[in-house]
């Protein structure tokens, strides 16, 4: 039913819960591969910041948000692979999910902006209402 599965992954606790349940579907559909997608927004800076290394930050935060994920699939036996994407998460998880024929995407239900979220609509929600596929929402 799904062989492909995409995973919105951002270091919450929802969408750690998002990738649990991303695990049990792949083991009982013997799903081919589970992938994590991680994406970075887009800082809107006007000035370089002096004596910092953005991009050295982003990756950093990107491995301290992955590493998890990769311990627990690899313990749990699952075949995964890992993304890291810049952008619009929404939009991204999306465009990700249909360019490279995702069956189902999930995510979980808040994330780690939760004031943007209650001004501009959660990442789920904004998925949810775009993508091309089934969306699991997780709590």
């Amino acid at each position: 039913m799904y062989s492909k599965i995409l995973v919105g992954l951002d270091g919450s606790a929802p969408s750690a819960h998002a990738l649990q349940h991303a695990a049990e579907l792949a083991k009982s559909l013997n799903s081919e591969k589970v992938t994590i997608l991680h994406i970075n927004k887009d800082l809107p800076l006007q000035e370089p910041i002096l004596n910092i290394d953005l991009d050295e930050l982003m990756k950093k935060e990107d491995q301290e948000v992955l590493a998890p994920a990769i311990r627990f699939l690899s313990e749990s036996g699952i075949t995964y692979e890992t993304h890291v994407i810049h952008g619009d998460p929404a939009a991204n998880i999306t465009k990700y999910a249909k360019e490279h024929n995702y069956e189902v995407i999930v995510i979980g239900n808040t994330g780690k902006g939760v004031i943007k979220e209650a001004l501009l609509g959660s990442v789920s929600h904004q998925v949810a209402h775009s993508a091309h596929c089934p969306v699991i929402i997780v709590k």
